[in-house]
């Protein structure tokens, strides 16, 4: 016998009434067995609770969570929370390993991380060709660069780029923040998002800085980045996790606990209360074998239950504006296609698109227009993307804690690798020291979050600190949505 309950709140009069499954199972004709078999399942009636008439919107400069008709969490880096400096070091340890033995670079490369560890900077854009790294402004001006590691000055930036430092393909990568060209032609460009892909940047560094160092270097153009690309490209492959290949999936299999948080009572606590009011979504690029096993570990072998529907291998951000079909799920591998018209709302599925996952909740819920959030940290594809189709976001920034917040003692287990003394800031590097607060922000992904969500923190553990209810100031022309507080450097 099934041992859930409903419990409903009637706001005018404050009753509450509970409904368990045996009052149900008793009320059903003991003959209906489809019905029966309906009762069992317990998402079929719990996400039936959750049509209801759509309340207000919350004013502009205010945030509640309570205000979604559906709300989407990514898995990575979000409701997985990584221990980023094991994590960072493994990825670049397998990384150079590869390029070394596969490719013949120089062992060099082999070194700790550590020892180019202040190279690390979410953020920075590689030139492919020349072999420069840049940080650039919200407005497309480089700030700082290197070539390889080594730092350039402002009269070597001006010389390659010219007097106003800004190289046209950044300033339309700016806008939608995608490294590949939509016409087809060869990227020019390749951008370093997230902690996946930051220890790429620094073997493809070092192996310009080596090329520069044999017979014949420096030279003028470099064709190492696809190398690198291959390197690291492989540590992820979907296959692999089931095969213990690739060196990235063993280790995580192997020592979970070495490279994951497990997530806090107070953190399963406030994503059931989530799940409880609202419709709920997993929406992770990770394969189902290897999201199973990193949610398992963060959330407890009942994981599942937290979300309604789980969607794997998303290919998120086209996620958010193609038309890819979902797919049903046979154990790791994609089935075949799903017709949107049997899209069921408490399933796991492969693929997919925002819009018919939209249709579906529109149809649950009994709301036309729904108001819809999604909680990431890939700043392009969890923020921005999503943001350019109505769907409201809330940015996951680890370098908030990494820097320290005004009013909040938290502290980054890896805040000393996420900091560069050379690259500066994540939020303002060189700014303009005369005004405070958000206004002072002038990187260009530091801009991200202000642009394009409604609020900024440094992991889901903070806002479960505070009830579902609870009421955020959001980013707006006279508020900063940062919590819980600003980046200290903004206001010194």
């Amino acid at each position: 016998m099934p041992d859930w309950s409903i419990s409903v709140e009637f706001e005018e009069t404050q009753e509450c009434i509970t409904c368990t499954a045996n009052m149900v199972l008793h009320a059903v004709n003991e003959d209906d067995e489809n019905l029966r078999e309906k009762v069992m399942k317990k998402k079929y009636y719990c996400k039936n609770n959750k049509r209801k008439k759509q309340q207000p919107f919350s004013d502009l400069g205010v945030f509640k969570f309570t205000d979604y008709d559906c709300i989407g969490f990514d898995l990575d880096n979000t409701i997985c929370r990584y221990k980023v400096g094991e994590i960072m070091r493994l990825e670049y340890s397998l990384i150079a390993d590869y390029m070394v033995n596969r490719y013949g670079y120089e062992p060099e490369l082999l070194l700790p991380l550590d020892d180019d560890i202040d190279f690390l900077h979410k953020g920075i854009i590689l030139d492919i060709k020349r072999g420069n790294f840049l940080k650039c402004s919200d407005s497309g001006r480089i700030i700082r660069a290197t070539h390889g590691t080594r730092p350039m000055t402002r009269d070597e930036i001006v010389e390659v780029y010219g007097k106003d430092r800004i190289w046209e393909p950044v300033i339309e990568f700016s806008r939608t923040l995608y490294d590949h060209p939509v016409n087809g032609e060869v990227p020019v460009l390749r951008s370093f998002k997230d902690y996946f892909d930051l220890p790429a940047a620094v073997a493809c560094a070092r192996a310009i800085d080596a090329q520069d160092n044999a017979e014949g270097g420096p030279f003028d153009e470099y064709d190492i980045w696809p190398d690198v690309h291959v390197a690291m490209c492989n540590m992820y492959r979907r296959e692999h996790f089931r095969n213990d290949l690739g060196g990235f999936f063993p280790e995580l299999k192997t020592n979970p606990e070495k490279y994951i948080y497990e997530a806090s009572e107070r953190l399963k606590k406030w994503l059931r209360a989530i799940n409880d009011h609202t419709f709920t979504f997993l929406i992770s690029g990770s394969s189902i074998d290897y999201a199973s096993h990193i949610a398992r570990f963060v959330l407890g072998p009942d994981w599942r239950d937290y979300f309604d529907t789980v969607v794997c291998t998303a290919k998120k951000p086209g996620f958010f504006t193609a038309k890819r079909p979902f797919k049903f799920l046979i154990g790791p591998d994609d089935g075949d296609e799903v017709p949107p018209h049997k899209l069921r709302i408490d399933e796991t599925y492969s693929g997919g698109n925002w819009e018919d996952l939209l249709t579906l909740v529109k149809q649950e819920s009994g709301v036309e227009n729904p108001h819809c959030l999604y909680v990431g940290d890939h700043l392009a594809q969890d923020v921005l993307t999503p943001s350019l189709v109505d769907i409201d976001t809330v940015a996951i920034v680890e370098e908030l804690a990494a820097e320290g917040m005004i009013g909040d003692s938290l502290e980054h287990d890896a805040g000393s690798d996420l900091m560069s003394m050379y690259w500066g800031s994540f939020f303002t590097t060189d700014g303009n020291r005369d005004v405070m607060g958000i206004d002072r922000i002038n990187t260009l992904y530091g801009s991200v979050p202000v642009r394009h969500s409604r609020i900024a923190i440094p992991s889901l553990e903070v806002v479960a600190r505070h009830p579902i209810r609870h009421q955020y100031e959001a980013f707006s022309q006279d508020t900063s949505g940062f919590f819980p507080g600003d980046p200290v450097i903004l206001h010194f």
